[in-house]
């Protein structure tokens, strides 16, 4: 008869423990689903800094308003079931914790703002643009950074293909445009540009099977794959990191 105490507080713990077993898988399940760090795409505010995400497979495309750049941000896992967004630099733009609360990482606020969604967005196409408007535009880049940067260069590409292939001239314009604002980026300071000019004086966008960079002779090829679309051309950002890479040269980015 003395048992029986003992038999009932063991049925009681044994009940007991059942229950907040599965209070915890009941948890578990919620956090799982919940505690993500999933993306709502759409449009936000950061503090007066619009921007928008988007999906792009298991990627995100970031645009800021006022920018005409289209940034591939990559997914990394974060603590408590959050997530980062970086960029192809390796810099890290977005930061989304397990229950959906998202800050920017601007270059002006690089302790972070808290962002607001203010609406629905649609993901961005390729631009069209003719033989003749890209020759001309690698004519304006190279005017633009001999005018701001002081830095002398031609930008080429291979012609004959992308004069029949509309959505190839495409990519390889916006490899270009990226290209371009990248040197820009990389020539602000003066060793920099001196590092720049002593080593390239052309910029050849060409097609590849990964967006690389390397040098041939004093001319710099920069590659894009165009079947992955954005994701294959680097961004400014990430041609600014590879020029300090390949020219030992400190960005800081």
């Amino acid at each position: 008869m003395k048992a029986m105490p003992r038999i009932a507080t063991a049925l009681l713990l044994f009940a007991w423990l059942a229950g907040a077993a599965r209070a915890q898988d009941q948890m578990n399940s919620r956090l799982s689903q919940e505690r993500i760090g999933d993306i709502d795409p759409g449009s936000y505010n950061a503090g007066g800094i619009t921007f928008t995400l988007d999906r792009y497979g298991d990627k995100f495309i970031l645009r800021f308003g006022g920018d005409p750049e289209i940034y591939v941000l990559y997914a990394d896992r974060a603590s408590m079931g959050g997530r980062i967004l970086k960029y192809d630099s390796g810099q890290t733009v977005v930061r989304v914790s397990g229950w959906g609360g998202l800050t920017l990482y601007p270059d002006s606020a690089p302790g972070g703002v808290p962002a607001e969604r203010t609406g629905d967005t649609l993901p961005p196409s390729l631009g069209m643009i003719s033989l003749s408007d890209m020759q001309n535009a690698t004519e304006d880049e190279a005017e633009h950074l001999a005018y701001s940067r002081r830095v002398h260069l031609t930008f080429t590409a291979d012609w004959s293909a992308l004069a029949g292939d509309s959505r190839l001239r495409a990519l390889c314009f916006d490899a270009l445009e990226n290209t371009a604002r990248g040197i820009d980026r990389f020539a602000m300071s003066a060793p920099a540009r001196a590092a720049f000019a002593k080593k390239i004086d052309q910029v050849r966008i060409a097609l590849g099977t990964k967006p690389i960079m390397f040098l041939s002779g004093k001319t710099l090829n920069v590659t894009f794959n165009a079947q992955t679309g954005y994701a294959g051309r680097a961004s400014s950002r990430g041609i600014t990191r590879a020029l300090g890479q390949l020219l030992s040269v400190n960005t800081g980015n």
